[in-house]
């Protein structure tokens, strides 16, 4: 293998997962060239890893003119291995267009390109640990199963103008993050909201409330719910920004998403809650405490059913809980 293009996830989390299978894949190969095709939303997860060598982006998997096109450009740099992380009869055929000799990828009912299959690990596997498992199976050794997030130091410095100075000198610096990418997955907004002032009233702690700019909105319903003020960052970064801040805060509180895998990357003391999805698959993991709150005994795993209205796995995680977690996590860090 002297030059690999590797087909990442296209969602935050599943990415920020995969981060140890691109780690071990150099670390094996360490003057192999490594390229990633990945969709424009995770790009910022991956500008300054040293595991990457080249970063190749698309919009839309669907789209037949943006696929030629990225097909005519690895075809011209002469990809001797590629390595699919999740089946696809698209992303093969695009490897086999480019004649890449090597496809490496799961054994699929679907007919795929993929011409170095490997047997499909157990369901209940975790989500990094299949990805890894592509690694083991062709003999590559793994060396860390956490993931990985490279701020450059002026990133890290820039908090100082992203975060006011009343937040900055908080002796406790908590974040809510309320948004997750399916409705099942979200704690109810008035938890969130009784949350907020527990912290703030109990442990005298500053609660900023992130997300995107899509999130605000949601971001101001809490606020509204709250009798204290939180500080809202929702839509003010981008995911690097996000990352850079995470290393400063205390603590980070959130349902299953994306940002949630972010925090364990930069090794923030985390509390996350699950209902629909569970901690086995898709927790986060890293060197920070993490503390895990799973209810759900009533319901299939993962569960879809997008019509369901009661939401009972999340509502389940109460209030006084999830404080409870917080204000051990926090005496924890003090000492």
């Amino acid at each position: 293998m002297k030059k690999i293009l590797v087909f990442l996830p296209n969602w935050i989390g599943d990415s920020l997962m995969a981060t140890p299978f691109l780690r071990s894949l150099k670390e094996n190969n360490p003057h192999c060239w490594v390229g990633i095709l990945i969709h424009r939303r995770v790009e910022e997860i991956f500008i300054s890893s040293p595991f990457v060598d080249e970063i190749i982006t698309f919009s839309s998997h669907r789209d037949l003119l943006s696929n030629l096109r990225i097909t005519r450009k690895i075809s011209g740099e002469e990809f001797d291995t590629a390595f699919l992380l999740k089946p696809s009869l698209t992303k093969s055929l695009m490897c086999k267009l480019a004649r890449i000799k090597d496809i490496y990828g799961y054994e699929s009912k679907k007919f795929t390109f993929i011409n170095r299959k490997i047997p499909l690990p157990s369901q209940s596997t975790h989500k990094m640990d299949y990805y890894l498992n592509l690694i083991e199976s062709i003999g590559l050794k793994v060396s860390k199963k956490e993931p990985d997030f490279f701020l450059l130091p002026q990133e890290v410095e820039r908090v100082d103008s992203i975060l006011p100075s009343s937040i900055l000198n908080s002796k406790l610096k908590v974040i809510l993050h309320p948004k997750a990418n399916w409705t099942l997955k979200m704690w109810p907004k008035e938890y969130f909201a009784q949350l907020g002032d527990k912290l703030i009233e109990e442990l005298g702690a500053s609660v900023i409330i992130t997300g995107t700019k899509e999130d605000l909105g949601l971001a101001l319903q809490i606020e509204k719910l709250m009798k204290n003020k939180p500080y809202l960052l929702a839509g003010k970064t981008n995911l690097r920004e996000l990352g850079a801040v995470l290393k400063r805060v205390d603590l980070f509180i959130s349902a299953d998403t994306g940002i949630m895998h972010l925090a364990a990357s930069v090794n923030t003391p985390l509390i996350a809650m699950f209902g629909p999805t569970h901690p086995s698959i898709t927790g986060p993991r890293g060197k920070g405490l993490i503390r895990i709150i799973y209810k759900n005994k009533e319901c299939e795993v993962p569960c879809l059913r997008l019509s369901c209205r009661n939401n009972i796995c999340m509502k389940s995680i109460s209030p006084e809980e999830v404080f409870r977690e917080a204000r051990e996590i926090l005496q924890c860090l003090k000492g």
